[in-house]
């Protein structure tokens, strides 16, 4: 069992545990600490926090952010950082507003099509925590909720017809360069760390001259062999060592294939080494 937890999803981005329930099922799992790290918003890091103090349990802020280089799509972790810096603050309100944007115009043109029936934008928003980064799993939490589809829906043609049509792909705004999303973040003083680097450890190099300082050693997408390339970056440049569950496993609450026993995260001395900066 790991020390702490710090690549965790709640009903702030797209999965189904609040902040609350996550902290209740980590904590009855034998996790210290633990992070969240909800898609480009940091909405429910307080709530968090302070569920958190309550459980004698300890954090760091968390967001996941999306960055490309080269063409592509790199999950940039940022942990540890100043919530309130002017810059990074910025930064997640515009991620956010611009994915609201796309979700909106998704959803907007499934009711045009006759795809979503008896639902509005207005009820995706009403259940929708404040800040939160809305997506394709708050608009199927509030058809949920309002009982618009039987519990075991099978949502694969929705997803397919309403976010994931040609047109509706359309919708989406560029993401940010990885360049943009790490000076961000060590502008805000944090930590941001490759996430899951699945045959993604050829970009270390280039990342860490934009001012990369971690790197994911232990996620459930990292087999025996990635994890190594990813312990062997870790040594090579210095890089704080980070690590959860993300969507699998009891704290991601899914089927299928995510329905795995995952345990993932870093040790006590790793998660030390990063709270107390001890790399720099």
């Amino acid at each position: 069992m790991k020390f702490a937890n710090l690549h965790l999803h709640s009903t702030h981005s797209d999965a189904q545990f609040t902040p609350e329930q996550l902290l209740l099922i980590g904590k009855s799992l034998g996790y210290q600490a633990m992070a969240l790290t909800d898609h480009e918003t940091d909405s429910g890091n307080r709530e968090f926090a302070s569920f958190a103090k309550s459980l004698g349990v300890e954090t760091l802020t968390g967001v996941e952010f999306y960055g490309l280089e080269e063409g592509v799509n790199l999950h940039l972790t940022a942990l540890d950082f100043d919530p309130d810096h002017p810059q990074l603050r910025s930064f997640i309100e515009t991620r956010c507003r611009l994915q609201a944007e796309y979700t909106q115009k998704c959803v907007e043109r499934g009711i045009r099509l006759g795809l979503i029936e008896n639902l509005t934008w207005n009820d995706v928003l009403a259940f929708a925590p404040e800040g939160a980064w809305i997506c394709i799993d708050t608009v199927m939490r509030a058809m949920q909720i309002m009982k618009l589809v039987p519990a075991d829906y099978d949502w694969t043609e929705f997803r397919t017809n309403v976010f994931k049509a040609a047109e509706a792909k359309s919708f989406k705004a560029p993401y940010p360069t990885a360049r943009q999303v790490i000076e961000t973040v060590r502008n805000a003083g944090g930590v941001v760390a490759l996430a899951h680097p699945k045959n993604q450890t050829r970009f270390v190099e280039k990342l860490v001259g934009y001012g990369l300082n971690g790197i994911e050693i232990c996620h459930p997408m990292l087999d025996e062999e990635q994890a190594s390339l990813a312990e062997e970056a870790a040594a090579t440049f210095k890089l704080y060592r980070c690590g959860g569950t993300d969507h699998t496993g009891p704290m991601g609450g899914n089927g299928g294939r995510h329905a795995v026993p995952a345990f993932h995260g870093i040790t006590e001395e790793d998660f030390c080494i990063l709270k107390n900066r001890r790399l720099g």
